[in-house]
C-alpha cells in the first residue's frame, strides 16, 4: 500500500515538472514502469518516449531577432530631408494677422527683411485687408519669393504666427495646399507669438461701428 502511494505521488510530481515523461508513464501500468536510463545514456525527453514519438518531440522555442538590413541598408525614411534641414541656416517667416490687416514678412536669420507682403499691397481695400483671401494671396507671394531663394541658397524655415485674424488660417491652409508643396519640407519649427494678456490694467473699451 505504501509503495502504491509512493508511485502515485511520484506520478503527480512528474506531471507538474515533466509533462512529456508523465504522458509516457500514464499509458503504462504502475507495476511495469520504464527503467531508469543508465548514466551513460543522455537523459532527454526523447529517452522516455517510444521510437515513433521521439521524432515528434517538440523543438526549443525560436528566439526572435531584430530585422537585419539588406545589401542596400535600411530603407530611407521620408523625413530624412527634414532632418538634414536642421543644419542649414534658419530663415524666418513672420505672419502678423490682426483685425485690420495681414502682414507677412520673410527675413534672414539676423532679422534683415528679404521680402514682405500685406493685404494692402495685394490690392485689397479697407476691411478686406484682414480677410481670408488677403492672407492667402500674401502667403502665395511669400512662397514664390522663398522658392526663388531656395534655388540659389538652401535654407531651413522657422514659421512665426502672431494674432488671431483670418490671415492666420489662410497662411496655414496655403502651406498645406498644393502651393506649399515646395515649402513644407523646409519648415523645422512653428512658433506662436500671440501675446495673451493676464491681469494688468483695464483694457480699452470695445469699438462700436
Amino acid at each position: 500500500m505504501f509503495a502504491l502511494r509512493a508511485s502515485y505521488s511520484s506520478l503527480l510530481t512528474t506531471t507538474v515538472r515533466r509533462p512529456l515523461l508523465a504522458a509516457s508513464l500514464s499509458r503504462d501500468s504502475h507495476s511495469n514502469l520504464p527503467r531508469k536510463p543508465n548514466s551513460t545514456e543522455p537523459q532527454t525527453a526523447a529517452t522516455f518516449l517510444e521510437p515513433d514519438e521521439a521524432s515528434a518531440a517538440p523543438t526549443p522555442f525560436e528566439v526572435d531577432e531584430p530585422p537585419t538590413p539588406s545589401e542596400r541598408g535600411y530603407p530611407k525614411a521620408d523625413f530624412n530631408k527634414i532632418i538634414a534641414n536642421r543644419f542649414l541656416p534658419r530663415y524666418r517667416l513672420h505672419c502678423h494677422s490682426s483685425r485690420n490687416n495681414t502682414i507677412v514678412t520673410f527675413t534672414k536669420p539676423n532679422g534683415n527683411t528679404i521680402a514682405w507682403a500685406s493685404g494692402g499691397s495685394c490690392k485689397f481695400k479697407k476691411g478686406a485687408r484682414a480677410g481670408y483671401e488677403a492672407g492667402y494671396q500674401c502667403a502665395i507671394r511669400m512662397f514664390a519669393a522663398m522658392d526663388n531663394l531656395q534655388k540659389v541658397e538652401p535654407f531651413a524655415l522657422e514659421l512665426f504666427f502672431k494674432g488671431f485674424g483670418e490671415g492666420r488660417e489662410a497662411m496655414k491652409t496655403a502651406l498645406l495646399s498644393t502651393e506649399g508643396t515646395k515649402i513644407r519640407p523646409l519648415v523645422v519649427q512653428v512658433t506662436d507669438r500671440t501675446p495673451i494678456k493676464i491681469g494688468g490694467t483695464r483694457s480699452k473699451k470695445t469699438r462700436r461701428v
